[in-house]
């Protein structure tokens, strides 16, 4: 999606055939529609599409490409954003981008470690429940943690 209207109709797009298999910003061309000059300009925008993405029961988009190809300093810092947005991956277009983006969105080691924790005791135990340190846990907490742990198999 690259206009306004493209955001606007973002779930329409997404869920608009069966062949659609993902989506995604063109955040050049949508700078440029919106006269967006800082980069939270398009945060909204960006959770819109991810939002419309997940309710049409697809992949979390990944985030658009970042233009400045030498600055891989601030590619980290935005694909680090763009992660806690919800997107998966980066388009990226340089090969000298691809370790950045690839360590920005996979998951930590402390992460895979919470996610096993999270894992065991619901292997252990059905239903919600409070683990040791205080977390609680319930079918959804499980879900990601198991997407977690897929993520990080995919290495």
């Amino acid at each position: 999606m690259e206009t306004a209207l493209g955001v606007e109709r973002a779930f329409a797009i997404a869920a608009a055939h069966p062949a659609v298999h993902g989506v995604a910003l063109g955040e050049a061309d949508l700078r440029a529609d919106l006269g967006v000059r800082e980069d939270a300009g398009l945060d909204w925008s960006r959770s819109r599409v991810i939002v419309a993405a997940r309710a049409a029961g697809l992949a979390p988009p990944p985030q658009s490409v970042h233009p400045d190809i030498r600055d891989l300093d601030a590619l980290a810092v935005s694909c680090a954003r763009g992660r806690a947005l919800g997107f998966l991956g980066r388009a990226a277009i340089h090969p000298r981008q691809l370790p950045v983006i690839e360590s920005a969105f996979l998951p930590t080691e402390r992460e895979i470690e919470e996610a096993e924790t999270i894992v065991k005791a619901a292997m252990a135990q059905e239903g919600a429940q409070a683990l040791a340190d205080g977390r609680f846990i319930d079918a959804a907490v499980v879900a990601a943690a198991q997407r977690t742990l897929s993520l990080a198999r995919r290495t």
